[in-house]
């Protein structure tokens, strides 16, 4: 293999495809990146750890063509460091890779390409193509609340639903509950799948990476192709020179039935500036008990006169080793006044993703979910249980 390169494309196609790279496997041939040099003067970037992959193309002229694996920490260290410019790769015999920069000339020990991992072919049961702004927001809506524990690995990732043109993707800790649901713009199914409902749990690292690459772009798509035992998500499919793909094997497991905590009537629901909510929120939680991480919330009326009344929300919270803190919030309540208990972290992790002007936010009772949502939008719901206290 030998190619000529610019440093900028060899830079972005390395940094593209090392997000495929972990430290899950102890082989040291999995810490590389796949080159691979076609006679269509391109060159195949690919890395994995076997759970996920990413892969990417890049423009070379290439001189001759062939494979090789080169350790991804020297490589883009050193392509980081090269001026824009040209840069000469050859892969020589024992898979020593000579790189060249004018007067520079480095040598890095490879390894050869028929020990590494190909990309896998996908046996397509769904087809999804959806604008990538509209995707990178639903991520970003729900990832924050897939758990972490990994003894329960059907919770250590994300569901995807369809029904029809309906996708819904949706997390769980178990102790609070992300939802965002979509209209996609097209669906298809392989002629060996009978049904409209389909349900897959993708791995949080999965849509970690993939939410990194996405653009805020109505304008540009991504394509979701769904199998068995993996998913493909391919960025840029119209744009060939421009395609990345992201492979990940699926979590297999049980899904919870989610929809049966979802409370569907309230005592109380309040209106409340996201932005005002959002900093008292922050700076309250500087004083919560390192063993107790709690918020105490008083939503109390101003006036009793109107259906829709102007209450009050008191923010409340204490530590042995820092001392009180207390804030007052303005708000619009219909229904009873309420106390009630929550971990301050999962509240502000709502409210960083909460893009409109006002939050709405329905309770019972002290002891059962509560629903909070950005006003005016249907598509998303945030369940979270709050804390039991005496």
């Amino acid at each position: 293999m030998k190619v000529v390169c610019t440093q900028e494309n060899l830079l972005y196609g390395i940094q593209i495809v090392q997000k495929g790279i972990s430290n899950r496997i102890g082989l040291p041939i999995y810490n590389g990146i796949l080159f691979e040099a076609s006679n269509d003067n391109i060159v195949h970037l690919f890395a994995t750890d076997l759970e996920i992959g990413i892969d990417c193309y890049i423009p070379a002229q290439v001189i001759e063509t062939g494979s090789t694996v080169i350790p991804n920490k020297i490589i883009s260290e050193l392509i980081r460091k090269f001026p824009v410019g040209k840069i000469e790769l050859e892969c020589m015999e024992n898979n020593i890779i000579t790189i060249k920069e004018n007067n520079s000339n480095y040598k890095i020990l490879g390894f050869s390409a028929e020990e590494f991992s190909n990309f896998p072919e996908i046996k397509m049961r769904t087809k999804i193509k959806l604008t990538q702004k509209i995707f990178k927001e639903a991520i970003q809506q729900v990832i924050f609340a897939a758990s972490k524990d990994e003894n329960r690995t059907f919770l250590n990732g994300a569901l995807l639903k369809i029904i029809g043109n309906k996708m819904e993707i949706v997390t769980t800790d178990s102790h609070r509950l992300s939802v965002k649901n979509i209209t996609v713009l097209n669906i298809e199914k392989s002629s060996t799948e009978g049904t409209d409902e389909l349900e897959v749990i993708i791995p949080f690292r999965a849509l970690l990476e993939l939410s990194k690459l996405l653009l805020d772009d109505e304008d540009v798509f991504i394509e979701i192709k769904i199998s068995e035992k993996q998913i493909m998500f391919i960025l840029f499919p119209d744009i060939q020179k421009n395609c990345i793909r992201i492979f990940s094997r699926l979590i297999e497991g049980q899904f919870p039935n989610y929809h049966q905590i979802i409370p569907d009537s309230f005592k109380t629901e309040i209106k409340i500036d996201t932005n005002d909510f959002r900093n008292k929120m922050e700076r309250i939680s500087l004083f919560v008990r390192e063993d107790l991480n709690t918020v105490r919330i008083e939503v109390t009326n101003k006036e009793d006169a109107e259906k829709i009344e102007k209450c009050e929300i008191t923010l409340k919270a204490e530590s042995p080793t820092v001392g009180e803190a207390l804030e007052k919030i303005s708000c619009l309540k219909e229904g009873e006044d309420i106390i009630i208990t929550f971990n301050p972290d999962y509240i502000l992790d709502v409210l960083k993703i909460i893009k409109t002007e006002h939050t709405i936010i329905k309770l019972n009772d002290p002891l059962n979910p509560v629903i909070i949502t950005p006003e005016e939008d249907k598509d998303y719901t945030y369940i979270l249980m709050p804390v039991r206290t005496d």
